[in-house]
């Protein structure tokens, strides 16, 4: 009777689970055929080509410009300042005076020996006499011909010395914010000012280090500036190249030159300098085309499947430098794909896709 009664039992829970399984089975296949109903997920995106294109490469380095004329103008004789002939910052014109010093003691100097020398050619014309009539020996007529040379050579003593007395401008250019007053004094080497040419031309003078491509005389560097809430590049043409590299920084040092319209740029001004170190074959795509991840930079391109339906695919890239909304992609494309650019970053492998292109296919 146990025996029955343990089989009833067990045909009965035998009967519930089957009962359970089977209702369960039927929800299963009413939830799968609930899902097929609705459409496959999908993302739009605009498209555009992978385009082929030349690309150089740059090193970025810091430069510093060079008027091709600066000097500092120095005082050879110490004195008091009779006259000033510049204000700090003016713009001067070569042999303008910049300085006076007091020559008043060297001028009274000049005249006694112009004095002197006068009166030495006077004595030699009558020893000259005197000789031809032979009443005096040759040596008196060499004394006094010695004399007169001894006292011109005097007298050009005293002009230079009162002529370097005057401070020049040796060109044209603009003087530092140097200020003297008349009645001064200075001393010997006084640095009287700073003295920077005008002219249409700067030199941009930059170093690379020994291990990257070194630039060649006659070759283009791009030089670029940081101006008010812009920037601006321009060409300069390397033309000159220290013999010896830094024997600290193991860099050599190079000069370029660079148009200066106006004197625009001022010396000792910092610039960047992009140095070309390889020309390549590269693709460009828009900077929005590349997506990111902890696997690397991908670029997701679009490929149609059996039923013609668009698919995203990622393939892996190395990108290169940036050009304004463009990225160069150095490896992984070869140009021409059917890539995704603007909501790119909403795909993922094998999606279905819906594109705008931004020009025909």
């Amino acid at each position: 009777m146990n025996i029955k009664r343990w089989l009833s039992a067990i045909f009965i829970v035998l009967v519930v689970i089957a009962g359970l399984g089977f209702i369960k089975f039927k929800q299963v296949q009413a939830a799968i055929a609930f899902g097929e109903s609705f459409p496959e997920p999908s993302a739009s995106v605009k498209s555009t080509y992978a385009e082929p294109a030349q690309h150089t490469n740059y090193v970025k380095v810091v430069g510093q410009l060079h008027a091709r004329k600066t000097i500092t103008v120095s005082n050879e004789y110490s004195g008091l300042v009779t006259f000033v002939g510049f204000n700090p910052g003016d713009i001067v014109q070569a042999e303008q005076v910049l300085l006076k010093l007091d020559t008043s003691i060297d001028e009274a100097n000049l005249r006694a020996a112009k004095a002197r020398v006068k009166l030495a050619k006077s004595t030699y014309a009558r020893v000259v006499k005197l000789l031809a009539q032979k009443r005096i020996s040759p040596d008196e007529v060499d004394k006094a011909e010695a004399d007169v040379s001894v006292g011109e050579a005097d007298v050009q003593n005293l002009e230079a010395l009162i002529a370097k007395k005057t401070i020049r401008a040796p060109f044209a250019g603009q003087t530092g914010l140097d200020q003297y007053q008349t009645g001064q004094f200075i001393d010997v080497n006084t640095a009287i000012t700073s003295l920077v040419g005008l002219d249409d031309a700067i030199w941009v003078d930059f170093q690379v280090p020994q291990t990257l491509t070194q630039p060649t005389i006659g070759s283009a560097v791009n030089v670029s500036f940081i101006e008010a809430e812009q920037s601006s590049t321009l060409t300069a043409t390397v033309i000159a190249k220290n013999p010896s590299l830094d024997i600290n920084s193991r860099q050599q040092s190079y000069r370029a030159l660079l148009t200066n319209p106006n004197n625009k740029y001022s010396h000792n001004q910092m610039a960047t300098v992009l140095v070309p170190t390889a020309h390549l074959q590269a693709v460009m795509v828009p900077t929005n085309a590349i997506t990111r991840s902890h696997f690397g930079e991908f670029v997701y391109v679009l490929e149609k499947d059996e039923q013609q339906n668009w698919r995203a695919k990622p393939v892996k890239v190395t990108l290169g430098d940036k050009v304004q909304d463009r990225q160069i992609v150095l490896s992984g494309l070869n140009g021409g794909e059917f890539i995704a650019s603007e909501g790119a970053f909403k795909l993922k492998e094998n999606l279905l896709v819906y594109y705008r292109a931004k020009r025909s296919e």
